[in-house]
């Protein structure tokens, strides 16, 4: 019986049909890549920033609608914006930028950072503790304690990164939370709700310093949407860096993680434990135990070289 074999259709060679498959699926691949990177049609930037002292939601959103109209000149993309009460509802939006408080930034650093916020001429502002019943922590025991409640580590901001782990947390009486700087601050100088307030150096008027705390970064300006095509954040990212506006935030900077990534390290918590250095070794002569202490004068105690025998014809070691 003779072998049977299997004739290819006439006209087309199997190195054709390899060669058909293969642009068939270069071409799908660019479909594909086109449609992942198609420009989007509308962006929204959202604004998350409970630190930085705008007094208002309507001036917070006013910065924002100047900031996102500056975007869609560059873009040519209809940009919106939008404020938010927390990171969580900001999250659920799906926005796909966002002007972020610089220690919610620390905590969410997968995001790309675009720029850094400055305010009085830097990307961070010095804090610190300001009490209405004293000058001295002693003076605060049992007193309560207002602070920014972010959403983003707040226990990790107060006791680690503004207490420095050093102060127990049942130190204050109680820990009365607020929506933002504005209300927080107002909550020890009007309200009396509260006694102390942790706050950027210069916005506390009337309240007395207790200790400065260290930096606090400023808001930083996030890709939240991460599959929007290259050459659009480049534009937007461009937009921000040579937007000037007025408000609470004097300008933008190019981006620098550093800030955000060190503020990180602060958030949890320090142990702290003695050193014990190592003595310095006494080293005595071995012929100083044979001299009589000057002091001993009493005739009745034996002299000190009378405690040692030499062997007959030993040597003594």
């Amino acid at each position: 019986m003779g072998t049977k074999t299997m004739p290819f259709r006439t006209g087309v060679s199997f190195a054709g049909l390899l060669t058909g498959v293969s642009f068939a699926a270069v071409l799908l691949t660019g479909v594909s890549s086109a449609h992942a990177q198609a420009a989007p049609t509308k962006l929204t930037i959202g604004i998350y920033t409970p630190t930085v002292e705008f007094g208002t939601a309507q001036a917070r959103l006013a910065y924002a609608q100047g900031l996102a109209k500056a975007v869609e000149q560059n873009t040519g993309i209809k940009t919106d914006a939008q404020v938010y009460a927390s990171v969580a509802a900001l999250k659920k939006d799906k926005v796909e930028y966002a002007i972020i408080d610089g220690p919610c930034y620390a905590t969410n650093l997968g995001w790309k950072l675009l720029a850094n916020a400055n305010i009085g001429g830097s990307t961070s502002r010095p804090w610190a503790l300001f009490s209405s019943a004293g000058d001295s922590m002693q003076s605060l025991k049992g007193k309560k304690l207002a602070f920014v409640a972010m959403g983003c580590n707040d226990n990790g901001f107060v006791d680690n990164a503004m207490l420095e782990s050093e102060v127990d947390p049942t130190f204050f009486g109680s820990r009365n939370p607020e929506k933002d700087l504005t209300a927080a601050l107002a909550s020890v100088t009007s309200y009396k709700t509260a006694q102390a307030v942790f706050a950027p150096v210069g916005s506390a008027k009337g309240l007395t310093k207790v200790f400065d705390t260290g930096s606090v970064p400023n808001p930083a300006f996030v890709e939240v949407d991460n599959t929007l095509p290259a050459a659009v954040t480049q534009k937007v990212a461009a937009a921000v860096v040579g937007y000037g506006g007025n408000g609470a935030i004097n300008g933008w900077s190019s981006p620098s993680r550093d800030v955000y990534a060190g503020f990180a390290s602060r958030l949890g918590a320090v142990k702290k434990s003695g050193l014990f250095a190592s003595p310095e070794p006494v080293r005595i002569d071995a012929k100083d135990v044979l001299i009589d202490p000057p002091t001993i004068k009493e005739t009745a105690y034996v002299a000190v070289r009378h405690h040692f025998v030499r062997p007959p014809g030993s040597r003594m070691e």
